[in-house]
């Protein structure tokens, strides 16, 4: 059965991923009511190297056009949206993850987070998490190595969460890599919104400065963070940047419903 959420105001981008164009209180509300029977809800932040990765590899363009549900995670998408006449906001992780966690703490809702560069940084965002929302219910934490894990330890990974019950799992590995996570544990994982939120996990961690909202609002942010991890970061903003101006230019961005 294909559960895939129904958007009322979709757009693709350059032909090449469609997204969801909705405020940010929205899209924090409709992520409250995703089914997650029979299988697990999955939510894609679209952003540029998003819609450049699908242009060159169409398992990873399935693969986002299977989420139940893409949002927005880039203001050059944010700006399509408007020019095609919809009421839209920029939802990247760090703009979503706190709303949702306030309002799980009203809600009585439960977190498991899967993902972090290690124990450590886990450690600084349940502190800082407790701190900041008190009442939140964290069930539990994993930082998986850097390599594939085994059946064995995949097996182990998700009976852990679904003993848990979280309403939330939040996947914090790095784009695409999460999303195919996400994609491929739908059903393994059971009655849970899994969201893919890469770098979310250290801003809430205080291990990474999240970029002023000038910066954010002038499209400038890829350039803040570039400064940060340059060699981490170069060929998905710098090669990225002008494929997507390419795709821009070649296949122009439609509203789908």
């Amino acid at each position: 059965m294909d559960m895939r959420y129904i958007k009322k105001r979709d757009f693709s981008v350059c032909d090449t991923v469609s997204v969801c164009a909705t405020t940010l209180s929205e899209c924090v509300g409709q992520i409250f009511d995703l089914p997650v029977e029979p299988v697990s809800a999955t939510v894609d932040l679209i952003g540029v190297p998003a819609v450049v990765s699908a242009s060159k590899d169409p398992k990873i363009k399935e693969m986002y056009s299977k989420a139940t549900m893409a949002i927005i995670d880039g203001m050059p998408i944010v700006r399509k949206g408007r020019k095609l006449g919809f009421s839209c906001d920029r939802c990247a992780a760090p703009d979503i993850m706190g709303p949702i966690f306030a309002e799980s703490v009203k809600r009585g809702k439960t977190h498991y987070f899967y993902g972090g560069k290690d124990d450590e940084v886990l450690e600084k965002l349940r502190t800082n998490l407790e701190r900041d929302y008190p009442g939140i219910k964290i069930v539990g934490m994993y930082s998986p190595p850097f390599r594939p894990l085994t059946e064995e330890e995949d097996e182990k990974i998700c009976n852990e969460i679904n003993e848990l019950k979280p309403d939330f799992c939040w996947v914090g590995i790095g784009a695409p890599k999460q999303e195919m996570w996400m994609w491929e544990h739908q059903e393994k994982i059971h009655g849970t919104r899994m969201l893919g939120v890469g770098a979310g996990f250290n801003f809430f961690a205080g291990t990474l400065d999240k970029a002023p909202a000038w910066v954010e609002n002038a499209s400038l942010e890829w350039l803040f963070r570039l400064t940060k991890e340059p060699k981490r970061l170069w060929k998905r903003y710098i090669l990225g940047g002008f494929t997507y101006l390419k795709l821009s230019i070649g296949h122009p961005s439609r509203k789908l419903r």
